[in-house]
């Protein structure tokens, strides 16, 4: 890439006849991304989504366009994804009224230029939005939390090397995004603008939610559990695998379904069939999977305790309408018996969950979050981007009642008995 650069650069600064309409969304291929775009190409603007390539657990046909689509089909693969990410950059420097990526910056992040990205983008008129992903974020040095620290090096050990270049992309776009929206990835950040847990959403449209659940209490019948791991060490699944096997030796009949490295289509397929979801247990939050479960009406369990990663959220924010039973490796077999044995607390949490995905995680919800972002951005008006989902102050959270359910700050109360799971908070 770098050997083409510079001549793409010149043609590229120079004014164009062209108006900024695109919605850029690049360039690492997450799924959320899709539905990012998509959600915003509903609200009328022009938005595509330009990836350098695409990952096994998804299809070609989530993105719009990948950099070797700017090049000649004749050259070799390689060359067409060098070439074509320079005139895929070229394309954004020109045409992009908004530019959304993580931390790794857009084409030039792995390049010797990558001091020139956001300069770049400045003196061509683009506004930037950073949203991080991960790997693009995480120093593992500056976690609140060991044993996220632990997590990451079981799965991702090489990363740990990798801190210095992680550390100056999150410093270069922290000073340089026009908004940084970073839901609880907090570590080592001085900065976000938007305070909500999770940013993430999905097309709950397509997803449907249960409208019968099984009454089977582990005696009467088997409770089918979904995990769906990409790394387990990441997620905890040994602490799954272990308490449901304890469960089973206490007499109870369950059935621990792992997916691992599939098709979305088919953990959707699964979603369908089970009757809860243990989605992460190390790392404090959830993702595109506890969401998925949560539009599919299943309970979900996952982590949520550490509070240097959840009070603020719980202030500010639309955490303690979220309806996932916290779970840590010290409470999953406790936690997996309550829910297995209590199918009138697994509908209450799936109704609410499916509620709660509605409210929070739909493209709805992407459209106000980053409809207030453009106002702000390229609009200039007076948004309070901080205090957007404030759950005194926001708009938003007061348009639809408050998601009801049994847990207070995401745990059954001491007090709670079966025959008023389904009650008000």
């Amino acid at each position: 890439m770098a050997c083409f650069l510079p001549a793409f650069l010149l043609c590229a600064l120079i004014p164009g006849r062209r108006q900024r309409t695109y919605f850029i969304w690049g360039s690492v291929p997450l799924i959320n991304n899709k539905y990012f775009s998509e959600a915003i190409r509903q609200a009328g603007h022009l938005s595509m989504t330009l990836m350098a390539g695409h990952y096994a657990i998804n299809a070609r046909s989530d993105f719009d366009r990948y950099f070797e689509d700017f090049a000649p089909r004749f050259l070799p693969q390689a060359l067409r994804v060098a070439l074509g990410g320079c005139i895929a950059f070229m394309f954004a420097l020109r045409r992009a009224a908004v530019m959304h990526m993580s931390f790794n910056g857009f084409t030039l992040g792995s390049t010797m230029f990558w001091r020139l990205e956001g300069a770049l983008f400045r003196l061509a008129g683009a506004k930037i939005v950073i949203l991080p992903f991960g790997s693009d974020f995480y120093m593992y040095s500056r976690l609140l939390d060991t044993s996220l620290q632990h997590g990451l090096l079981a799965s991702y050990p090489g990363k740990a090397l990798e801190e210095g270049r992680v550390e100056r992309g999150v410093r270069y776009w922290s000073r340089r995004a026009d908004a940084l929206v970073s839901g609880m990835m907090v570590d080592g950040i001085g900065r976000w603008d938007v305070t909500l847990n999770q940013f993430f959403c999905i097309d709950t449209d397509a997803w449907v939610g249960k409208t019968q659940y099984s009454d089977h209490d582990g005696k009467n019948g088997p409770v089918r559990i979904l995990h769906t791991p990409n790394h387990r060490g990441f997620k905890g699944t040994e602490f799954l695998v272990d308490a449901a096997e304890r469960l089973k030796q206490e007499g109870l009949q369950l059935e621990l379904v792992l997916l691992e490295g599939v098709p979305n289509s088919q953990v959707k397929q699964a979603m369908a069939e089970v009757d809860v979801l243990a989605e992460q247990f190390i790392a404090t939050g959830y993702a595109i999977s506890g969401i998925e479960g949560m539009a599919s009406g299943l309970p979900v369990m996952a982590n949520l305790e550490h509070p240097a990663y959840t009070r603020v959220f719980r202030r500010f924010g639309f955490l303690d309408e979220c309806p996932i039973f916290s779970t840590t490796p010290e409470t999953v077999l406790a936690n997996l018996r309550t829910l297995v044995t209590n199918p009138q607390l697994r509908r209450a949490l799936g109704e609410a969950g499916r509620q709660f995905a509605e409210k929070y995680h739909s493209y709805e919800m992407a459209r106000y979050l980053f409809g207030s972002i453009y106002d702000k951005i390229l609009h200039g008006k007076d948004v309070d981007l901080i205090n957007l989902f404030h759950p005194l102050k926001s708009d938003y959270n007061r348009r639809t009642p408050r998601v009801s359910h049994p847990l207070v700050e995401n745990q059954l109360p001491p007090n709670w008995r079966p025959d008023g799971a389904e009650s008000a908070r």
